[in-house]
């Protein structure tokens, strides 16, 4: 259950207030995470990759507080775990969301993430109800990207959204651009530094949290 923040007290309450009813109040990052190692690690091992990243993903988001706190009823909140959720493509060249859970250690996220996905490919879901103690990721491996954003609904824009595209190989090793998507009441580009140091950390030693 999230934990309501106390206004009074909260240290971004004057940016709050200033963003969390703009017409537009979300923005998007785009950096490119070395991936060098992770690539090298997974394959060498029967795993896929968009799994394996995404357990990583969620790492790093759960790792940065501002990205587990939601706009809920107009008031801030926060997560003490969220979850993420993604798209997954059909046979139809369509897609589904897939709601998952940030379960420890890999093997119980692996496990789960392919029940769950095999799931939606026979069953898809595009509910649009309350999902706050989701995060998202999208996933596009057919291109990369410098930039990126996402449509949103105002009971939806406090949602942090994490886009990966295609990696490409870049002096000898590769890279993958990361976009990020959050709303601006709860995430500056400060706790979007850490998001992105974070990850990097993970990929450069996958060893240390996919065994």
């Amino acid at each position: 259950m999230p934990q309501q923040i106390d206004l009074e007290h909260y240290p971004r309450k004057a940016l709050f207030l200033a963003f969390k009813d703009r017409e537009v109040p979300v923005f998007s990052t785009t950096c490119e995470i070395d991936i060098s190692a992770l690539k090298c690690f997974l394959d060498a091992r029967d795993d896929g990759f968009f799994v394996p990243l995404s357990y990583l993903i969620s790492l790093a988001v759960n790792a940065v507080p501002a990205l587990r706190q939601r706009i809920i009823d107009g008031e801030p909140w926060e997560f003490e775990q969220v979850d993420p959720g993604y798209t997954v493509l059909l046979d139809d060249e369509t897609f589904s969301f897939c709601d998952s859970l940030h379960l420890q250690p890999y093997a119980r996220y692996r496990d789960h993430a392919r029940a769950r996905i095999a799931a939606v490919r026979s069953q898809p879901e595009l509910g649009t109800g309350r999902k706050d103690q989701l995060f998202f990721i999208s996933n596009l491996p057919w291109f990369s990207f410098t930039a990126i954003t996402h449509p949103f609904s105002r009971s939806y824009a406090s949602i942090p959204i994490v886009s990966v595209g295609r990696y490409q190989e870049h002096a000898g090793g590769w890279r993958l651009p990361v976009a990020l998507q959050v709303h601006h009441a709860l995430v500056d580009g400060l706790h979007v530094g850490r998001f992105y140091t974070r990850l990097t950390q993970l990929c450069a030693a996958p060893q240390d949290w996919l065994d």
